[in-house]
């Protein structure tokens, strides 16, 4: 928002039910206020209350149980055979996450309703498409998810062709962390996908470095591509989660080493621990040791200025020409549920927010989306009623499981582990 320049005079309040981070992004935005010569201002708030009276807009990324219930998750999972490489969007890690997340956003949008009425939830959180899907279902609150997998896929396409980001223009039909690119426009003229598939074969193995430390190839999904014809638009770290091939017990030898040279993709809660006490050293050092923020545009990829800016009609100062979306299908691909949450290319006005129509999914398309979604719907129930039938039907649909014995066992203790956080905390 700083670095872009057309929101100055836009009050930020802040609320965390931790004071420690609370303090320190209060410090570093005022920090980088001051470098930017801003008139936007910066608030701590003592409570969700005041940070939501009058909101024009609400931003929250949250964590519910923080990386102890993520290893807990891990290491029962890990039991059963069972591994993920993230565990937010797919796999029994994230539908036992959807139980602890669902009544956190829910009760954020219930405070919605009574103390800002008409602001839009813009959501990094995940798992993504539902905690989407719940909010905009069983409230009044426009939740629109909020990922920057696809930019990420535009950065490659633009390094690989020598242009700019913002020259490159793509469409994506599917799931977060999980689209399929099928047009792509470089300087405005279209591209082949086959053609693109083949330019950015080097760019896209070699790998994409995001500024906290994190390496992300796409040696896997690439070769997917060339096979499918359809490009995805996230990296190994996600796509490959997708998927019984890379994780399967068949996956790993005798001695436990990934055949298809995935280990450092796996799941490390003690090194995403690590990163993060990295990063907030990071943070406090721009805070309170440096006498400048460097590249302060480099660490914002979600792009939650443009979808600011496109809502309040300002879409000639956008930085991106479209943006990428998590929201209610609502009919745009015909042949998908229309109140799934898909990624989608969207249209932003003070109308709001209206995803691109596209013609039918092809079967293949249609073939992998369909169970996706058919996980995420089930999840979503079983967070938002307690329901534990359709919590065993989302794992039965997974495409991780691979184990029929284990299922009831593995169910019943991700269910017990996330039930102290079925009441959120304020």
């Amino acid at each position: 928002m700083l670095v872009n320049g057309h929101l100055d005079n836009t009050d930020i309040f802040l609320y965390d039910i931790d004071s420690v981070p609370l303090n320190l992004e209060h410090d570093v935005i005022a920090k980088m206020i001051r470098q930017k010569n801003s008139s936007m201002t910066v608030h701590k708030t003592a409570s969700r209350k005041e940070a939501l009276t009058g909101a024009d807009y609400v931003v929250i990324s949250v964590l519910v149980g923080g990386l102890d219930m993520a290893e807990k998750d891990d290491n029962i999972c890990k039991k059963h055979g069972i591994r993920h490489t993230v565990g937010d969007t797919i796999g029994p890690m994230c539908t036992a996450r959807m139980l602890r997340q669902v009544p956190l956003l829910l009760d954020v949008a219930a405070d919605m309703e009574k103390l800002c009425p008409g602001a839009p939830l813009l959501s990094p959180t995940n798992p993504m498409a539902g905690l989407t899907t719940a909010v905009n279902r069983y409230t009044k609150v426009n939740c629109i998810g909020i990922c920057h997998g696809t930019h990420h896929a535009m950065s490659i396409i633009a390094n690989s062709y020598g242009v700019k980001i913002p020259d490159v223009e793509v469409n994506v039909v599917g799931v977060n962390h999980f689209g399929f690119i099928d047009r792509v426009w470089v300087k405005r003229k279209e591209i082949p996908i086959e053609d693109v598939i083949q330019k950015i074969w080097k760019d896209a193995v070699k790998g994409y470095n995001d500024p906290a430390g994190h390496v992300d190839k796409a040696e896997y999904a690439i070769q997917y591509a060339e096979l499918a014809g359809y490009l995805p638009n996230n990296g190994d770290h996600h796509f490959t989660e997708f998927f019984p091939w890379f994780y399967a017990p068949h996956a790993f030898d005798a001695n436990g080493k990934n055949k298809y040279g995935l280990d450092g993709r796996l799941l490390n809660v003690p090194q995403r621990r690590k990163r993060k006490v990295e990063t907030r050293q990071l943070i406090s050092d721009w805070a309170y040791k440096a006498d400048k923020i460097p590249d302060m545009d480099t660490y914002g990829g979600e792009h939650i200025q443009d979808i600011i800016l496109g809502l309040e009609g300002m879409n000639k100062h956008m930085t991106l020409r479209q943006l990428h979306l998590n929201v209610m299908n609502g009919g745009a691909v015909p042949n998908l549920p229309k109140d799934a949450v898909l990624e989608i290319n969207v249209n932003l006005s003070k109308s709001g927010v209206k995803p691109v129509k596209n013609p039918p999914l092809d079967v293949y398309r249609w073939g992998v989306l369909a169970p996706l979604i058919g996980v995420n719907e089930l999840a979503t129930k079983a967070a938002v009623e307690h329901d534990k039938k359709a919590f065993m039907q989302a794992l039965l649909l997974d495409p991780l499981m691979h184990n029929f014995d284990t299922v009831k066992e593995l169910a019943e203790e991700l269910w017990e582990v996330s039930r102290p956080f079925f009441k959120p905390q304020r």
